[in-house]
This record gives structure tokens, sequence and C-alpha cells, in this order.
């Protein structure tokens, strides 16, 4: 929000420079991003009135002025703007002028003709990036007068970036509340003053008092819309980043940007029948100021009339029931709609605007009929006509509650680390129109005014203290830890470990939102419950995600779009199959895709496949000493065929597999390997324990098994292991065949054995006798044969 200092002063001027006022703010709470002039500096630079142009005698394209700056004599200035002409009001530097750039303003000859001084645009000034011609002023300017001081030239433009949680502070008048409590001064409001004549001639009503509790209108009749808007008020909304249109629409703005009261005027003779505000119906639609149509969604507020929507409610008037220059009679709108029953209404539509920004984070209830008369008292006083008076339609009881807060000077110091002065926290309270309603020597109820949506706790109320105190004042207290140590088990994994063994095979973390799009959660997990946002951050953050993969395929897709096609990431985060606790899960995941190596010379590019992605995920499972196994299975984000779950004690804990094509189609990536597996089992390992070392020679036999092609070979070493034989180490698969010599439906299978002794190396007659033992257990259970 942008905020001139010329209006913020007209309501507090402390004594002190627009600079330090900026770093008060930041100090407050309101982060000033930034401090801009509003003209660069300047001098000898008046209002001039034009009082003769003629064309100069030799030069068909220059003009000879005779121009009144308020001295004795008039100054002959040579002009080439195509806009000037007699008896206008401009800008003069005269002769000594410093202008921006370097500029100085000297006597000279032109074509033989003497000119003293120059007529100015506003971009020769600094005011404006580029200018058609000649700046023109009002006629009532004062000639001779400093331009500076008849435009507020010296005004500075305070830039302010506010939270979502001080939806007050979008106004001048909030604004002036926080400079009000930081220098313990009182704010003057605004004189208002209306004379209501009858009643409105439109009745309203309200069909859902818990999302709109405050609805208020007002006619105007007799209005002139044709006159121009007033210089000060266009002055003022130009340097709050306003457009100016028409007087009656730059009003409403005006409140909006004084009071932090979104408003809304309709053209009357455009209403058909009553107003009524309710929820839009299915198949509705309405074409909005912005020139845009849109379909309304049913669970959208709206403004109607009989026949009609007239505006979507807190977001954007429609453009059948706009006010045009010929409007005549307007019916002005001042209402209170519920924040959540607003919230993200405006993005629905692919809006933005000024007073969805506000109801969003919450309006002060109360001052609807403030801002209402402060309107119809601006539109009378620069545009005439009547107002009628105000037709209210308001539920007490569906506005919000403001609950008495208490707090202690105990809680204070527990909070802050020191105690702060009784009179200076009742004077600080006051300041921001806190109402204190009981007190005591220790503490204070409280209860908070209607524009402050961000104060519910204690908390709340202490950090307000905080901040008018100075953050930067806190004193420095020494912390004070009762240390609870709590002893951990050596069979726990820690999460970081987990990281590290993927890091250092290559992987990358990344962390990615917790909601993903309907689209992509769709794709990846069509059968988990869908839990959607009722207010999501955008149409691509709607649903909870019930898998990390769909954040690991984003980043895979955003990578590839950058011509980063080698990827292997991975991710450790919160999945949701409902939204209670026990629900939900921790699970890691991870992707890769791409080629094995980076590019060189002495090999071809290889490119990654299913067993990689297996390898990464078993190295990082070795890490627990718990035995895990693959069974082929079926996802619908991965390829059948390609696709196992991973087992933990008979319990399925993940899947590993590569991506489906339909996916990969959809989401346009190239071939992608994933897996995702519970977190709490890769965190739970055995004890190490101590292994002697042998020091006799390894004995290791390879033996080559036929056997059915559907047998997996993870059955085979498992039943091997399983055998417990005395000095077995370890076994091993070294090739797979199928093909010539090998009887179809069956295939070959490699597996190296190993053994070895503590007490001295095994002789070939104990080697092969363990060999016959594998061989006949392989036999008897899986029918296989030694090739």
């Amino acid at each position: 929000m942008n905020i001139s200092t010329f209006w913020l002063r007209e309501w507090i001027n402390p004594k002190v420079s627009d600079d330090v006022l900026a770093e008060q703010l930041t100090m407050a709470g309101l982060e000033v991003d930034g401090i801009e002039s509003v003209a660069p500096v300047f001098d000898n630079v008046v209002v001039g009135h034009v009082v003769s142009c003629e064309k100069h005698p030799d030069a068909d394209k220059l003009n000879l002025c005779q121009v009144d700056v308020g001295e004795s004599d008039n100054l002959q200035i040579i002009c080439g703007a195509s806009n000037v002409r007699t008896d206008l009001k401009v800008i003069v530097a005269t002769v000594g002028a410093k202008l921006p750039g370097g500029l100085k303003i000297k006597k000279a000859k032109l074509r033989g003709v003497e000119s003293f001084g120059m007529i100015c645009s506003e971009s020769e000034l600094g005011m404006s990036d580029s200018s058609d011609g000649i700046s023109e002023l009002d006629s009532d300017a004062p000639i001779g007068q400093d331009i500076r001081k008849y435009l507020d030239l010296d005004d500075n433009i305070i830039e302010l970036d506010i939270t979502p949680n001080r939806g007050d502070c979008f106004s001048v008048l909030g604004v002036a509340r926080e400079v009000s409590a930081n220098y313990n001064m009182a704010f003057k409001l605004p004189n208002i003053n209306v004379s209501a004549q009858g009643s409105s001639s439109i009745k309203t009503s309200v069909s859902n008092t818990q999302t709109c509790p405050k609805y208020l209108t007002r006619t105007v009749k007799g209005i002139d819309n044709t006159v121009k808007t007033p210089k000060w008020m266009a002055e003022k909304l130009t340097r709050s980043g306003q457009q100016v249109h028409s007087p009656v629409v730059d009003i409403t703005n005006y409140v909006l940007l004084e009071l932090g009261q979104p408003m809304h005027a309709f053209d009357l003779e455009k209403i058909n029948g009553a107003i009524e505000v309710r929820n839009a119906k299915a198949g509705e639609t309405i074409e909005l100021l912005n020139e845009s149509s849109v379909e309304l969604n049913d669970d959208t507020l709206i403004i109607a009339d009989d026949n009609s929507p007239l505006a979507i409610a807190g977001v954007m008037g429609g453009m059948g029931s706009s006010t045009q220059d010929n409007s005549t009679q307007i019916l002005l709108e001042s209402a209170f709609f519920e924040p959540v029953s607003i919230a993200g209404k405006a993005r629905n539509y692919g809006l933005h605007t000024e007073s969805s920004l506000r109801f969003e984070r919450g309006v002060d209830f109360n001052i609807t009929e403030t801002a209402m008369d402060r309107a119809t008292q601006l539109i009378i006083d620069i545009c005439g006509g009547e107002a009628s008076d105000i037709n209210s339609c308001v539920d007490t009881k569906a506005l919000p509650e403001l609950t008495p807060i208490t707090i202690t000077q105990a809680k204070i110091q527990k909070i802050l680390g020191f105690e702060l002065d009784a009179n200076w926290i009742e004077e600080k309270f006051t300041n921001l129109d806190f109402e204190i309603s009981n007190k005591s020597a220790d503490s204070w109820t409280i209860i908070p005014p209607s524009f402050r949506f961000d104060i519910r706790i204690p908390a709340d109320l202490i950090e307000e203290l905080a901040r008018l105190y100075g953050y930067d004042k806190l004193p420095v207290q020494k912390l004070s830890l009762d240390a609870n140590i709590n002893a951990t088990s050596e069979a726990t994994i820690d999460k970081y470990d987990i990281a590290q063994s993927l890091v250092s095979r290559g992987y990358q973390e990344v962390i990615t939102y917790s909601f993903v799009s309907e689209k992509y959660q769709n794709l990846i997990d069509p059968e988990a419950k869908k839990i959607t946002l009722s207010n999501p951050i955008s149409a691509d953050m709607s649903t909870m995600r019930s898998s990390l993969w769909a954040g690991l395929l984003q980043t895979v897709e955003s990578n590839q779009r950058r011509g980063h096609t080698d990827a292997r990431f991975f991710e450790i985060g919160l999945c949701f199959g409902g939204v209670k606790a026990d629900e939900q899960s921790n699970k890691l995941a991870g992707v890769v895709s791409g080629n094995r190596f980076d590019a060189q010379w002495s090999t071809d590019l290889q490119p990654l496949d299913f067993f990689d992605a297996k390898a990464d995920l078993e190295s990082l499972l070795a890490l627990t000493g718990t035995q895990f196994s693959f069974e082929a299975a079926e996802h619908s984000a991965l390829q059948k065929g390609q696709t196992a779950k991973i087992i933990l004690d008979g319990t399925q804990v993940g899947y590993i597999g590569a991506l489906s094509p339909v996916v990969q189609k959809e989401l346009s990536l190239s071939k992608c390997y994933l897996f995702e597996i519970d977190l709490d089992v890769t965190l739970s390992g055995k004890i190490a324990k101590y292994e002697a070392f042998s020091s006799y020679q390894q004995s290791a036999r390879d033996i080559a098994l036929v056997l059915d092609e559907a047998t997996p070979v993870a059955d085979l070493m498992s039943s091997i292991k399983n055998m417990s034989q005395p000095h077995f180490v370890g076994v091993s698969l070294f090739d797979i065949y199928a093909g010539d010599n090998i009887e179809s439906g069956k295939k070959s299978v490699a597996l190296n054995l190993t053994y070895q002794s503590l007490e001295a190396t095994l002789s070939d007659d104990e080697v092969n006798a363990k060999v016959d033992e594998v061989l006949a257990l392989m036999q008897d259970k899986f029918s296989a044969t030694q090739r």
C-alpha cells in the first residue's frame, strides 16, 4: 500500500522527518519497503499565465509567448509545444532555475529572438516518464506561486508491506492510529455532516446474514457526474496508486483509502426492483467492470436485483449497473462481509481488487455508517444532489463477537522478560482504541476494537505492547532452560542419516508444498480420499497430497523445462489420507530420470533403469539391518510389469516402479523411476554387534540354476540365507539368461556363494558339501536343476 505523507500529516503530524516516521512505522511492525519523493529537487519554477501566443517570425514550429509570472514585466519565452496557447496556466522555469538532470535555465536566443525561461512539461521536471506536451494547470492556479508548493511536490510516498493480519492498516485512518500510538498524539478525523431527506426508494434484504451481517444503502439523487474530480482528491488518489475516473467512482475509492471501507455506487436507474444480498444461482453470469464475463459459482455471494446479479459481493461491481458520466441518481452501498465467506472468491475468478484485499482480511464492522456518511458528504459537496436516509439490514447476532481478554503483569514479564509500567500499558491500549473493561493492580481485561481481527488471545495483546515498546529496545536476558534429555535407543536411525544416505548416491533433497493440483492428485493416486481446501492459494494448490510423488514429478517437470534432464530427487514429508492426526503419515520418496552417469569420452550414455532406483533404495534400507523384500504389484501411477511393492514382515510399506506411460505423456516427462516408503520403517534399525574378523581365505563357488522364469530371484537368495549354514558369508546374483539351450518358460540364474571360517581355511570337500545342501534346497523348494 502506498500512502502520501502529506495526506497522513493532515490526520496526525508528529514533529519528525518523513524518513524518521517511516523508520518508526517499520519498528512498530508496519514494514516500510521504501520511501520516494513525488518529484526530484529543482528550484525557481513557478506558475505562469500565457498572456499572448504568436508564431515565431522565423520558425513555423516555434511559438513566441508573453508569460506573466507575477513580476512587474512579462517574460518572453519561446516554446515549441503544440498545446501552448493564450490564457493557459503553465509551469515556468525562470532564468537561473536548476532542473533535474543538471539542466540550468539561461537566457537564450533562438532564430534571432531572445527567450527568458522555459515552459515545462511534467517529464522535464521528473514528475513523469513521458509527456505529450507542456503541463496545463487549472485556471485558478495562483500566478507566480512556487510550483512545488502549488502541486505539493515536497510530498513523499511511503510504500508499506502490510502483513495479512493487519487489514486495519490498509487506510490512512489505520496508519494514523499507529502513529498516534507510537507518538502519544491524538489524530483528527474529518468533520462529517450529512443532511438526509426522506427514505430510500430501493428496498434491500439479506438472505444469508452469516456471510453479510450488515448491509447499508442510500440513494443520492440529482447529482452532476460530469464535473471534474477536485485536484486535491485526484492528487491523493494518484499518489496512492489509484487511477482517476468519474467523481462518484473517485469518491468511493477515496473513502476506501481514507477509512478502509470498500464502497460501491450503482446507477439507480439501472436497478430493477429491490436489492437482495444472496448466493448466486447455478448458471448465473455477470459482466464485470473490467469488461470480463464470468459464470458464477453457487457459493459466491452476490448483490442482485429482481432480474440479475449486479455485483460480486466484496469483489467487483457489474458493468450493467455501473455509474456513467450521465448518471444523475445513484445507490451507495456500504457493507460488512464476513472475511471467510469472501476469502478466495476473487482468486476463483482470476481477480484481485482493492475491495477483496480488505474484506478478506477483515473490515471494521462499526465504520460502515461513518463511511456511508463520508462518501455522501463528498458527493453532495462535489456533485450536488439530495441524499436519503440510510437503509440498514443488520443482524447483530451474526456480527463478530468482541471477546474480553485478560492479561497480567506476571504473564507480560514471563513473555517479554521484564516488567512494563502500568500507566504506559494503559496509555498504549487507549491510543490503539482498545477498551479496558476492568483492571486491578497487576491485571487488565481488554476488549479489542472491531477493526482488529488479529487480537484473540493474551499473547496477541502482549505482542502489541512489545512492538510499541520497540523490539530493538527489549532488554537482553539470559535464557533459563530446564534440560530434560531423553535417552535415545541405539537402534533408532536419524532422519539426517537417511537423507545423507541418498545424498551420497547423488540425490538432492527437495521440499514441496503439501497441497497439489487436483490434476496431479488424480494422476498419481486417484483412489485416495481427496481432501480439498476451501480457500486454496491457487487452483494448482487445491488438494492435500496423499503421496510425495506429485511434488517430485512437478520438480522434475520444472527442471526438464530448463534443460536439466538428469534428475535424482528425494523428499521426506507428511502425506494426508484424511484430516485426523492418525490419518496422516510421514513418507520418504525418490525419483530418478535421465542418464546413469554424466557424458564422457570413454563410454556411451547409459539411461537409468528400474534397478538403479532399486539399488538406491536397497542401499538406504540396508541401514536398518532388516530384511525387506520386493513383490510384483500394480499401482495406478506406475507401469505394469515394472512395479513392485515393498514388503516388511509380510506388510506392504511402499512401492517402487517406472512411471506409467499414461502419466508420463500427460505431464510431458521423460522416463522416470519412483519409490515411496513409510518413513517409520526406515527409522528403526538393529543395534550393531561386534563380529570377529577372520584372517583366513574366503571360499567362493558359482552355481547356475534353471527354473521357472516367474520365480523371483529374491526368493532364492532369501531361502539360501535362511538356511543359516555355518561359515556362510553371503550370496549374490551375477547373471540371468533366457534363450538358446534354455527351455521356453525357464531362465538360468547364476549365483555366487561365499564361505569363510574363523578357525581355518575351509577345504574343498567342506565347501562342496555346503553347496550341495543349497542345490538340494533349490531342487526341493523351486524345482530348480543345476545347469
